[in-house]
């Protein structure tokens, strides 16, 4: 089957000086509907909604700085650790496992902090994560900076050379290095030739260049663990559930769609071994043991179940016949 999905150039918007791109406008729609979604839920689980929203800022900072850092030492570390200016440089380059690193422990510290119930929040946290990582991850889609390898899959982006062009692109659009990962060359989008962008890329389908798209298969994962969440929580569930079985859901399908991912954008750590991997399989395999055990212990645990069909109980004193708090 041939790939249904054309590739397009989003344009940027001028607000006075500043200049407004789909990824900045997608990303922060994320941590607004999705904070939301965290707020409600919390609310109607007999949470304080309020806490969470206190909370955002924070993992607005914690996503940038340690997703920036964790790119940096992951992908670039020579180059990194040479110039360190670099570090400070936050908008070029996310790691979504460096902002994990830098997120969950703060998180984790903000509702101990606050003397509030951790695991019931993470929960509230995690539903809310499911949606605004989809919103975030069609910011990677409209951006087109997760390419994947040359691919004829029905999903994946295709791009026309622009009339006049051949797939003999210059020697600055090729990585010579892996001369099968082209970049992309001019496009044809709605009939108007479209500027190159430095993005690694396809193959020749029947005059069509053509590859996976890493960002908009997340994309597609978190929606769809959006709505399986939503259907799970109709049933109170113990503390901690949706908290690690995200984590369990994310490592094995994060290792599998790296292993769609080139080389030259992706390094292997390990090279030249049996167990070459790029550091997000690395960190992958890391969550999804670490998840797993706790998510076997969540369920193993006698906690009373939760969620907006169980609130948790107030943190007040309880009055005659109310049941305790649920742990944290």
């Amino acid at each position: 089957m041939e790939p249904l999905i054309p590739y397009y150039q989003v344009p940027v918007f001028q607000l006075g000086p500043l200049p407004i791109h789909g990824f900045g406008v997608l990303v922060a729609l994320g941590f607004v509907f999705g904070g939301n979604v965290a707020m409600k839920r919390a609310n109607r689980s007999g949470l304080d909604g309020e806490a969470i929203n206190r909370l955002i800022t924070w993992l607005v900072l914690g996503t940038f700085i340690g997703g920036h850092v964790g790119y940096g030492l992951m992908y670039k570390p020579a180059e990194y650790l040479a110039n360190p200016i670099e570090f400070l440089k936050v908008w070029q380059g996310l790691s979504s496992f460096g902002g994990f690193l830098v997120c969950v422990p703060l998180s984790l510290w903000f509702f101990r902090r606050e003397k509030l119930p951790v695991l019931p929040y993470m929960d509230s946290l995690a539903i809310g994560l499911a949606l605004g990582w989809f919103l975030g991850r069609m910011g990677c889609t409209v951006a087109h900076d997760h390419p994947g390898t040359p691919s004829t899959f029905w999903l994946a982006k295709y791009c026309r050379p622009v009339e006049g062009h051949t797939l003999a692109l210059p020697d600055f659009m090729v990585d010579t290095a892996h001369p099968h990962d082209l970049r992309w060359g001019p496009c044809l989008d709605g009939g108007a030739a479209v500027t190159s962008i430095d993005q690694q890329v396809p193959m020749s389908f029947q005059g069509v260049l053509s590859a996976h798209d890493m960002g908009f298969y997340e994309a597609l994962w978190s929606l769809s663990v959006f709505g399986l969440f939503l259907l799970l929580d109709r049933v109170p569930r113990k503390p901690g559930f949706f908290f690690t079985l995200l984590g369990v859901l994310y490592g094995p399908a994060r290792f599998a769609m790296d292993s769609l991912r080139p080389e030259s954008t992706d390094g292997r750590w390990f090279a030249d071994t049996a167990i070459a991997m790029t550091p997000g399989q690395f960190w992958a395999l890391v969550l999804t043991g670490v998840s797993l055990v706790f998510f076997v212990r969540v369920l193993r645990s006698d906690a009373t179940p939760v969620g907006p069909a169980a609130p948790v109980p107030s943190a007040d004193p309880p009055a005659s016949g109310e049941l305790p708090s649920a742990p944290a």
